[in-house]
């Protein structure tokens, strides 16, 4: 990674002559990526060395006559996990450099809320802003922009999954829906129209849970992609999975809800009609004594009742347990509130969540991980052994007294579970030999070489092989943002319709103000006699008027030689 110090020209190859410049320039601190360092050919020259852009624009060069025009930059190797903030700008698009020139990358856009892994940091000495790169990837991503606009938001600030929040008291503050999420309700979120604010009792679901940066603010992105909630006295309720099987009992149909909300503006097309059956996979019960199940294959909602009135009435039903629940039976898993219980109460620190896989994980001030796969209650512990070196301990079908144990002891002996360390490679035994072998030097080099070429052959098809295996879960994650991104699109599309008569409007009030503006441009500011066009104006004003000296009131006949006094008795 390389800082610009000076504007310099990008060439088509490794020569620091103007003959081979493109039409790419950098400016004074942008950072490029480099791949490749070539230095150059000639030992007295004063240029170079030359560096090959890793987007493959072209080359630039460390120094040109000897003046500095690169400066290299520290790069730290890592692993970070960010989700994408949604700015309100449709996510973010992979660049080719940190800053300054932002060159697409294969046209790779990150939605928002897309979790993203990234392996190096590069920090602008300049701006103090740190950009990643995309693991898997050339291209870069930047934490903020330089007005502080937050575009990467550490994996520990965000949850994602399927939870329920009720309202449990009414607020002087409107629970509006946001387009964004905002640090504060005065920074600049506005309401989204038709959804009217939340009052108390009444449940929402959100597939995202935020957390701000500076503050204590918590915001929620509702399930059916509207947009967000402020948290404001409300709490967390179960969501019971299992099967059931409505009946609808209501004479004139019940219309899905796309929220767990029985209200006009959260209806959507799909009717159910008198008789019909409807399995559901998901149950929420608020405290108004309203049930709400979530229709399989869906992602809508219907109730059993409405006040007094039955709407539907369960026909058959499997359930198989809370999400908050935190009961021992081994068949079950445990809810990912109770893992974080159990951890906070030994002071573990959470390193990393994947939902998708299952697993959370906790460092111990020893430096220990601990794996916890929440929904087989498997416990992997991976720490630095005396004697058998790095090993990693799989425990299956724990109860909640060996998961207390193995966080307070990662090395405890349960009784169970099964080792993988790395395997350790015998040296070949060269005894045995009757003489003294004598290999030329340079020929051992030269073997040795090849050996590491060999190396670095299966390395590189151990990493494709991994990159392979990795890009599944970033597709699983980049389908399930582009689902979500569907469904905002489909809630913004009647905005579009108003914003576009927004523009016409705006577009008629700028027509009837270039208009006033050009017919002051053809009205003489003497008689105020209007013309056709300026070129008219300004015939008639040398036919009628005369051009006058503002200074020493000397008149002539044209502006040319009204211009030329000036010029020549300063009278400006």
């Amino acid at each position: 990674m390389y800082q610009i110090t000076n504007k310099v020209g990008v060439r088509s190859s490794p020569n620091a002559g103007d003959d081979n410049r493109t039409n790419v320039v950098h400016v004074k601190n942008d950072l490029v990526s480099v791949d490749l360092i070539l230095p150059s050919f000639d030992p007295s020259s004063k240029n170079g060395p030359f560096l090959r852009l890793s987007d493959n624009s072209g080359w630039l060069f460390e120094k040109k006559h000897g003046e500095v025009t690169a400066r290299r930059l520290p790069v730290v190797k890592g692993l970070w996990a960010f989700y994408v903030e949604d700015t309100g700008a449709g996510g973010m698009q992979l660049r080719a450099n940190p800053n300054g020139l932002r060159v697409p990358y294969y046209d790779t856009v990150y939605e928002p809320m897309q979790l993203i892994y990234c392996d190096r940091q590069v920090t602008s000495p300049v701006t103090n802003i740190a950009s990643y790169r995309v693991q898997g990837t050339d291209g870069w991503l930047t934490e903020k922009g330089e007005d502080g606009t937050v575009f990467l938001l550490p994996e520990n600030k965000v949850k994602t999954g399927l939870f329920a929040y009720e309202v449990t008291s009414d607020s002087v503050i409107p629970r509006y829906v946001y387009k964004m999420p905002s640090p504060s309700t005065s920074g600049g979120a506005l309401p989204m129209v038709p959804f009217n604010p939340f009052n108390k009792g009444e449940v929402i679901t959100c597939d995202v849970i935020r957390q701000s940066l500076n503050n204590n603010e918590t915001f929620l992105r509702l399930s059916d992609g509207c947009g967000w909630i402020l948290v404001h006295q409300m709490h967390q309720i179960p969501i019971v999975d299992g099967n059931w099987t409505l009946v609808v009992m209501n004479s004139v149909g019940v219309a899905m809800r796309r929220l767990p909300i029985d209200r006009q503006d959260c209806k959507t097309s799909t009717l159910f009609n008198p008789g019909e059956m409807v399995r559901c996979d998901k149950k929420i019960k608020s405290t108004q004594g309203t049930t709400f199940y979530r229709v399989a294959g869906k992602e809508g909602w219907v109730f059993d009742n409405r006040g007094d009135d039955v709407m539907m009435r369960v026909y058959a039903t499997s359930a198989r347990g809370s999400t908050l629940s935190n009961n021992d039976d081994e068949e079950e898993g445990w809810s990912i509130e109770f893992v974080r219980g159990m951890a906070s109460a030994f002071e573990l620190k959470e390193i990393m969540i994947n939902e998708c896989s299952r697993v959370i994980s906790f460092q111990t001030d020893a430096n220990e991980r601990i794996n916890v796969y929440y929904t087989t209650r498997t416990v992997g512990t991976a720490l630095n052994h005396p004697s058998q070196g790095a090993t990693q301990l799989f425990r299956r079908r724990c109860s909640n007294e060996e998961l207390r144990e193995i966080m307070q002891n990662p090395r405890v002996h349960t009784g169970k579970g099964y080792k993988k360390r790395p395997k350790i490679e015998e040296r070949a035994n060269r005894s045995g030999y009757s003489e003294v072998e004598y290999i030329d030097e340079e020929a051992d080099y030269r073997n040795k070489l090849i050996e590491h070429e060999k190396e670095e052959e299966k390395m590189a098809e151990k990493k494709l092989m991994v990159l392979k295996k990795l890009k599944v879960f970033d597709d699983e994650r980049a389908k399930i943002a582009l689902e979500m991104k569907i469904k905002k699109d489909a809630r913004t599309l009647e905005f579009e319709e108003a914003e576009r008569q927004r523009q016409e409007a705006n577009r008629q009030i700028q027509q009837a103000r270039e208009a006033a503006e050009q017919r002051q441009r053809c009205t003489c500011h003497v008689c105020h006699q209007v013309f056709v066009n300026v070129h008219a104006k300004n015939q008639h004003f040398q036919a009628v008027h005369v051009f006058q000296c503002d200074f020493c009131y000397k008149e002539f006949s044209s502006m040319n030689a009204l211009n030329q006094h000036k010029n020549a008795t300063y009278h400006w």
